[in-house]
């Protein structure tokens, strides 16, 4: 499903190129390895239509960033089955972003997607604001990065602002943050 909801992201061109089935390929086998990740050491929520699986959210609860290395085993598979040019990408990609991630109590909205076919039906609204009101629950603030600038309005709707822009193998990509809710505020709004 996130396989099909990422393939035309602009990073996912820039780390994996031509042609989309290959970038279809890879990012199964990318999505498979996060996974396991998030289903140990974070959580992985998703949206259903009758028997479709139509959206997925993977996050990090406050105060769990980062998560642990998978095992290398499993990278190393991951590094044969896609390519050692593709797998050395996505290990750049994700050293610019974690030298910019924050440190501190923060929960992280790792991945969301919907498949493109669900897109604009609220699926993915759904999904953001469920997981917002744990955040809030927990009086945490959140942080989240996005290579998609469409993405940008939606999660300013969520609350989110904008904190910087960074350019990776020639890709935007946007670095937002929510600030915590206090008491006052959520009663009010």
């Amino acid at each position: 499903m996130l396989a099909h909801a990422f393939r035309d992201n602009p990073l996912n061109r820039a780390v994996i190129g031509e042609p989309a089935a290959r970038r279809l390929r890879c990012n199964r086998l990318g999505m498979q390895l996060q996974l396991g990740q998030y289903l140990a050491h974070g959580e992985v929520v998703g949206a259903w239509r009758g028997p479709e699986l139509v959206g997925v959210r993977m996050t990090v609860p406050p105060h769990h960033w980062p998560l642990p290395f998978s095992p290398f085993s499993a990278r190393l598979r991951h590094a044969l089955r896609v390519g050692f040019r593709v797998s050395g990408r996505w290990s750049q990609v994700g050293e610019v972003l974690e030298a910019h991630h924050p440190i501190g109590g923060h929960a992280y909205l790792a991945i969301l997607g919907v498949r493109p076919h669900a897109q604009g039906q609220g699926v993915g609204r759904a999904l953001l604001s469920a997981w917002l009101e744990e955040v809030d629950a927990a009086e945490a603030w959140a942080w989240l990065e996005t290579d998609r600038e469409a993405c940008l309005p939606f999660y300013r709707a969520g609350g989110f602002e904008l904190r910087e822009s960074l350019e990776i193998l020639g890709t935007p990509v946007h670095l937002m943050e929510r600030p915590a809710r206090d008491e006052a505020a959520r009663a009010v709004g």
